[in-house]
């Protein structure tokens, strides 16, 4: 979705078939994909919670684990860019690569280095939201309890939205310099993050009560979707719906599972983080060029071998460049070994 939002419709201006598809609902609708992202980061974050000793150590383990990606990914671009003028962010500056590698906001870095920071790529935005809810939900998880840190990730959304709604739509501007901070910590997402975490001890519990407590969440948070940037319209609240539903009934469902089982999307899910990182401004480039060499291809059709190409790229990244480097991290990081199971009895669990 996320792919075919940003060949179809976020560049109309610089693409040659310009917003001849813009308008079709799934490549319109496509950066709700980012938020069955956000979904499935608040189920599988729990569970990497629940496997940590420390606050310290599960960072350290999701930095392993986008590190590696983003390191290939960075280099990649940077050295890349020169041959893809037709990015479009034109040709990256070498400081432009410091946001991705540390995982922190453009702004935060310009403010704090005075100047004006650039970025490398545009769709790593959702990355920083990822590692900002990682430092607020895993020191919330070890110092409260996971429900209680749900609860508290979904109070933070609440209160993100609810300033967001007052200041831009009500035009309460005493406000102003709170929305920006809840703005920059990216409290508005964070609700589909504690959907995710309670569809998760629903899928360990098998409790009802966690499965309406994730649908109530998860459709509030589809509300959000309704004051971001992308779009102010019904269609997109239903669209959010969707990506909900469908996250719900796979988890729900285990003919749907099954469904979602297949090798097709099971290699997608191997290749989708480098490919995340590496597609928008290339995909771009490689269209445009496409369409200079081969002008006789049909527009809808520009993007099919770009978008390929970036696939394997992609694959080589997850198979061959990813597991050296997160092995000899993991090595240096020197990780303690996995947390016991939590299902020990009492005294099983004292300490000898």
């Amino acid at each position: 979705m996320v792919i075919l939002y940003h060949a179809f419709k976020r560049w109309t201006t610089m693409v040659p078939y310009g917003d001849q598809f813009a308008d079709f609902p799934l490549f319109e609708k496509g950066w709700l994909g980012v938020q069955l992202f956000f979904l499935i980061s608040g189920f599988v974050i729990l569970m990497t919670l629940e496997k940590c000793y420390s606050f310290k150590e599960f960072i350290v383990k999701r930095w392993l684990r986008l590190f590696p990606a983003m390191f290939i990914a960075t280099l990649l671009i940077y050295l890349t860019a020169g041959f893809l003028p037709e990015r479009p962010g034109g040709i990256p500056h070498i400081t432009d690569v410091i946001p991705g590698l540390l995982f922190v906001e453009p702004v935060w870095i310009g403010k704090i280095l005075r100047n004006h920071q650039g970025y490398l790529e545009g769709a790593f935005w959702s990355l920083y939201v990822e590692v900002k809810y990682y430092f607020i939900f895993g020191i919330l998880y070890f110092y409260l309890d996971k429900i209680k840190a749900i609860i508290s990730i979904f109070s933070i959304f609440l209160v993100g939205m609810t300033i967001k709604i007052l200041v831009e739509e009500m035009g309460i501007k005493a406000l102003v310099p709170v929305n920006v901070i809840t703005h920059q910590i990216s409290f508005i997402h964070f609700g589909w993050f504690a959907c995710g975490s309670l569809m998760y001890i629903y899928y360990k519990e098998k409790r009802n009560i966690f499965l309406s407590y994730a649908v109530a969440i998860g459709i509030i948070s589809s509300v959000s979707s309704l004051f971001l940037t992308f779009g102010r319209t019904p269609a997109v609240f239903l669209w959010a719906l969707i990506i909900l539903a469908i996250f719900v009934a796979t988890v729900y469902s285990d003919k749907l599972k099954e469904l979602f089982d297949n090798r097709a999307l099971v290699y997608m899910g191997f290749v989708s983080y480098p490919l995340y990182l590496i597609h928008e401004s290339s995909m771009i480039a490689l269209i445009i060029k496409m369409n200079k060499y081969f002008p006789a291809i049909p527009g809808l059709l520009l993007p099919v071998i770009p978008i390929a190409f970036l696939i394997g790229i992609s694959h080589l990244i997850a198979k061959y460049g990813e597991p050296p480097i997160h092995k000899f991290l993991k090595r240096v990081a020197k990780l303690p070994a996995h947390k016991p199971a939590t299902n020990l009895s009492v005294e099983e669990k004292k300490p000898i």
